[in-house]
């Protein structure tokens, strides 16, 4: 397959002739991975993390008589395992595949140099795009990752995936919401607050939210958590696009949008519950919609989180590897490639210092 998909193009000797008259799809929004996962460098095996507790009680009334209250407590240690998978792709192009009567990316050239020379725009294009896609694989996965994950049809899996939706692409390691999913399956330690709509059997009824439903979601995991869940000084409110949606919409029916709810940063508006930042995951709602589509209804559509990132972190062998790929031209392929690859891996540590909403 070529690297640019021109199938679907009606080439003519009028067509673009410059980069500048041709119009690019804007790169779906996400925020950045330090915003929403603190990243640990230096993970490249199997790597124990431990978790070390706090005493218990251990004050009494002094027995006096120069004795002692001598007390059974101990710091509880407890541990997770960072397990680190190395994830890769490679991006061939072709000089070829370009139509003749596609002007915008073309040069006068030697038939000898046809298949090794790529104009610099075409080449920059195609290297920014494939960064964009190694920023979504990583928060896809590192938000949605599951080991267990399959299609509708596949039993071989949770058959939570879209019908026709290569699985391969998802069940590399757990991330947050299967993390998540796990630990309310046993003895739940994170706290939900659960969103109503989620469970209803159509799409329609998913997605027509009540009045107050992101609110209720918000104040709840707030009300919710583990009191030392505010001792972090990174904690930060998740929010899919429909739940911030709903939420706004709440304040310009209460005429509050422009109240104490935001304030603005180096001219971008920041928004804030309780005077703690909100990430819109916009990301999340796309791959909700797009991959979680189970036929009649989404599978749940609408997700938050309370967690400070530091509690949520992902773990690789270097950052650098996220932003980076390598290029180079293969004379016997007559083409030009460019490999990404990274390790990735994705903890919750401490489960009552988060609430979520599902």
């Amino acid at each position: 397959m070529a690297t640019i998909d021109y199938s679907s193009l009606t080439l003519t000797p009028k067509e673009a002739q410059v980069v500048n008259e041709a119009v690019f799809e804007k790169v779906f929004s996400a925020p950045e991975i330090a915003a929403v996962h603190d990243v640990q460098t230096g993970v490249d095996m199997d790597r124990f993390i431990p978790i070390f507790g706090q005493y218990g009680l251990v004050a009494k009334k002094d027995p006096g008589s120069c004795g002692s209250n001598t007390v059974a407590s101990s710091i509880p240690v407890s541990q997770k395992k960072w397990e680190p998978i190395l994830h890769s792709f490679r991006i061939a192009h072709c000089q070829d595949d370009v139509p003749n009567l596609l002007k915008m990316w073309q040069k006068s050239r030697k038939a000898a140099g046809t298949w090794e020379e790529v104009n610099d725009e075409m080449a920059a294009f195609i290297h920014d795009k494939a960064l964009d896609a190694t920023k979504n694989a990583i928060l896809m996965l590192s938000s949605f990752g599951d080991t267990t994950a399959s299609p509708v049809g596949d039993v071989t899996g949770n058959e939570t995936l879209t019908v026709g939706t290569a699985k391969t692409f998802f069940n590399t390691i757990d991330g947050m919401w299967p993390q998540v999913f796990a630990d309310q399956a046993g003895a739940a330690k994170i706290y939900r607050h659960v969103i109503t709509e989620n469970a209803l059997a159509t799409k329609a009824g998913q997605l027509a939210l009540g009045t107050t439903t992101a609110l209720d979601a918000m104040r709840g995991m707030f009300e919710g958590v583990d009191p030392r869940a505010f001792d972090g000084s990174n904690l930060v409110i998740q929010l899919t696009r429909s739940l911030f949606n709903n939420w706004q919409a709440m304040l310009e029916d209460k005429s509050l949008a422009n109240a104490v709810f935001q304030k603005v940063e180096q001219g971008a508006t920041v928004w804030q519950y309780r005077g703690y930042p909100i990430v819109i995951r916009n990301d999340w709602s796309r791959i909700l919609t797009t991959y979680y589509d189970l036929g009649a209804s989404y599978y749940l559509p609408h997700r938050a989180v309370l967690a400070d990132i530091s509690n949520i972190p992902i773990g690789t062998s270097d950052s650098e590897s996220f932003k980076e790929l390598r290029s180079f031209y293969d004379f016997k392929d007559k083409k030009h490639y460019m490999d990404v690859a990274f390790k990735l891996d994705m903890k919750i540590l401490e489960e009552y210092a988060m609430a979520v909403a599902y």
